[in-house]
């Protein structure tokens, strides 16, 4: 039987998935643009943004409860408020063309 996806699978191997990246020295890294909008809604600090080619990778100060919040993103569970996110979305976009 194949491997289909799972969101624990996903999360435990995050040296193995190229949008999830823990990297040491308390820093945590994505090039998921909206999981990086949510991460900015929970009050993860955006310590960086950089460019790897054509992708945009997001570095966060990561936190202890970091898996926790990767599960209720990925599991559609987590909340924001609206109004938030789409301030997120409009601010990262801006530092992606900006940079």
């Amino acid at each position: 039987m194949g491997q289909g996806f799972s969101v624990k699978h996903t999360l435990d191997g995050t040296d193995h998935h190229p949008e999830l990246r823990a990297t040491g020295g308390g820093a945590f890294e994505t090039s998921d643009f909206y999981l990086a909008c949510y991460l900015r809604c929970i009050g993860y600090a955006l310590d960086d943004v950089r460019r790897d080619g054509r992708r945009v990778v997001f570095v966060f100060g990561d936190k202890p409860g970091r898996k926790t919040d990767l599960m209720a993103f990925f599991g559609n569970k987590a909340e924001v408020n609206p109004l938030q996110f789409v301030a997120a979305i409009k601010d990262l976009k801006t530092l992606i063309h900006n940079s």
